[in-house]
């Protein structure tokens, strides 16, 4: 009879962490058994006080909702301040009032200097962002195999049991608190009752934690019959599986990502940073995997230019029809952005307002870095990068007939540290540059490497947002596609080689697109060449060679002519999977970025290119 942990931990909020243990875990049916160990000659006789190095602190991150344990340095500090705290209100005849009392908690600072441990209000606040508040607690017990931590309550009072039964002098006393009713060879040395499970000690390294009920009349009615006296239970475990050591420590931060986020911010103003949240957990994982041993740091401040902008005072809302009033709320919150950057009265505006964001999130980590010698780079999405661009660039805008009050913040110096890499994602940026001017040259500058070294424009097939800036530089580049990204690690750890210049339609890497068997139209079908017009014509680029006597050969006219092609490419498209054909999908391509794990194995080996050498 398996268990499930949703019923025996139902004060938890962690479903799918907790449904885990039933892979990891083998469960506990306890009943009449016939030839059981329980004496083990080796085992220890008494308990003692668990050590810090033995406890261990966990955070509950806010996109997942599950916990993560601290690393042993931040664990180390952080119980010694928490032992602080209890000592000084342990002194105090009243306790209440004392702890009441007593002055603000030192701050901890903690993963690796990106938050701060608040001990009194027991959260994990960000520093360098507002908005990101995390809750933590400190755990004793755990579930054994999955390491899934009991909540604080719990474990506090599973912990004064143990010691009061396993002590060593109280050991000998012991013996007399077994249960008469259960066969002698698997005794019950205490019962402790919860709301809705109960645990039982049958000797000092084995506790086991039981359901209180089972699921249905049927299941009482046979386990009755059978004559089990309890449900499924899950053995219990004291102190953490690794024990903490100030040794285990981030290594400093080597380079810095600013993460910027385009329209629509208004309404979520903490939309970026669970993006951002995501977008680190991604390469965690994936430099966790690939490169273990690797020496490098990166972290990802996210920017939030938004909220902090009055622009026109709300007047777009006060002219507002109330007709579709959700509709034109929603617009207002977000495709408003590029109607304001476009405005000669409030493009600086936006322009100064994240300029002065990058600045202030630089040398915030400045002076808390004194002498730090690694990379910035920025990671910017959507109207983000444009905005970025024209920081970096120092456009100021078409009409200096109307000059903004902010225009001068964004002449003094523009930002304060240089740009390694500018990785866009899915850019209308070459739209806006397209519009700005009507010089007879198809070869711009872009992007000079004085400002920024490598400009990385990123997107997917599908994304309706997303233009490519090769072509703007050489017309010729709309009949080259663009470089593939390939699949995260390679295949079996090894990068797929990548042609720079393919002229084929249709990588042969290319996996076929994910979809419903039912919606097989060849129409949908963005890899299948076709005659004729299809909305996958326009997704794609327009880089597809059309048959017939309207669309020339490459062979009859080469796209590109010797010394036009460019020095490095910067069209990266993503594989053309997971998405589906639907035309309905087009959209969520254009946020599916911060969850994309090849993505973010490209941007970590394009921040470290020696990873893979």
């Amino acid at each position: 009879m398996s268990g499930n942990l949703r019923e025996i931990d139902p004060f938890s909020e962690m479903p799918m962490e907790l449904e885990s243990c039933e892979e990891n875990d083998e469960a506990i049916e306890e009943g009449p058994k016939d030839n059981v160990e329980t004496n083990i000659e080796t085992e220890e006789s008494y308990a003692e006080s668990l050590t810090p190095e033995e406890i261990r602190w966990f955070y509950k991150d806010g996109v997942e909702k599950r916990w993560n344990e601290f690393c042993g340095y931040d664990s180390l500090r952080i119980e010694k301040i928490y032992q602080e705290r209890q000592n000084l209100i342990g002194t105090s005849n009243d306790e209440i009032n004392n702890e009441n009392n007593l002055p603000p908690a030192e701050r901890i600072v903690v993963r690796g200097g990106m938050y701060d441990v608040q001990i009194d209000n027991m959260k994990c606040v960000s520093i360098y962002w507002p908005g990101e508040e995390w809750e933590i607690m400190r755990a004793t017990w755990y579930y054994d195999g999955s390491w899934i931590p009991l909540e604080t309550e719990h474990s506090k009072v599973i912990e004064e049991v143990h010691l009061r039964l396993f002590q060593k002098e109280s050991n000998d006393q012991s013996s007399s608190k077994c249960d008469a009713s259960v066969p002698q060879a698997y005794k019950v040395l205490h019962t402790e009752q919860f709301s809705e499970f109960h645990v039982d000690w049958h000797s000092i390294n084995d506790v086991i934690l039981y359901s209180e009920y089972t699921p249905t009349k049927l299941m009482r009615s046979v386990t009755s019959k059978l004559g089990f006296a309890k449900t499924t239970g899950y053995r219990l475990k004291r102190g953490y599986k690794s024990r903490a050591s100030m040794e285990d420590k981030p290594r400093d931060i080597d380079h810095l990502v600013f993460v910027v986020h385009g329209i629509g911010q208004k309404r979520d103003t903490g939309k970026i940073i669970r993006n951002t949240t995501c977008f680190r957990g991604c390469v965690d994982w994936l430099k966790q995997k690939y490169f273990p041993n690797s020496q490098h740091r990166v972290e990802f401040f996210a920017v939030e230019w938004r909220s902090s902008l009055k622009l026109d005072g709300d007047i777009v809302d006060a002219i507002t029809p109330y007709s579709v009033l959700s509709i034109r709320h929603l617009l207002n919150t977000s495709a408003m952005d590029i109607l304001y950057y476009t405005s000669p009265l409030y493009g600086a505006e936006v322009r100064a307002g994240l300029q002065k964001e990058l600045n202030r999130l630089y040398f915030m980590f400045a002076s808390r870095h004194p002498g730090w010698q690694g990379k910035v780079s920025i990671l910017a999405h959507s109207l983000g990068c444009v905005i970025v661009y024209d920081i970096v660039t120092g456009w100021m805008g078409p009409d200096t007939r109307l000059p903004s009050p902010h225009a001068h913040e964004v002449l003094l110096q523009g930002l304060q540290f240089p740009i390694e890499n500018l990785f866009c994602l899915g850019s209308p940026l070459s739209v806006f540059l397209a519009l700005r001017t009507r010089t007879p040259s198809n070869r711009l500058d872009v992007m000079p490497q004085s400002l920024c070294k490598r400009f990385y424009n990123i997107f997917h097939w599908s994304d309706p947002v997303a233009y490519r800036m090769e072509p703007l530089l050489e017309r010729g580049y709309s009949k080259i596609e663009p470089v593939l990204i390939p699949p995260y690690g390679g295949v079996d750890g090894q990068q797929i080689p990548q042609s720079p210049s393919s002229l084929n339609n249709v990588d042969p890497t290319l996996p076929p697109t994910e979809t419903d068997d039912k919606d097989d139209s060849p129409t949908d079908i963005p890899n299948r060449a076709e005659k004729g017009w299809s909305l996958w014509d326009l997704v794609r680029g327009g880089w597809n060679v059309r048959e017939g006597p309207s669309s020339p050969t490459p062979e009859s006219n080469p796209p590109i002519r010797p010394g036009q092609e460019l020095t490095q490419r910067l069209d990266y498209v993503l594989r053309a999977v997971g998405l589906g054909r639907n035309y309905l999908y087009t959209v969520a391509a254009h946020t599916a970025y911060w969850n994309n794990y090849d993505v973010a194995y490209f941007v970590l080996t394009r921040l470290f290119p020696t990873l893979e050498s």
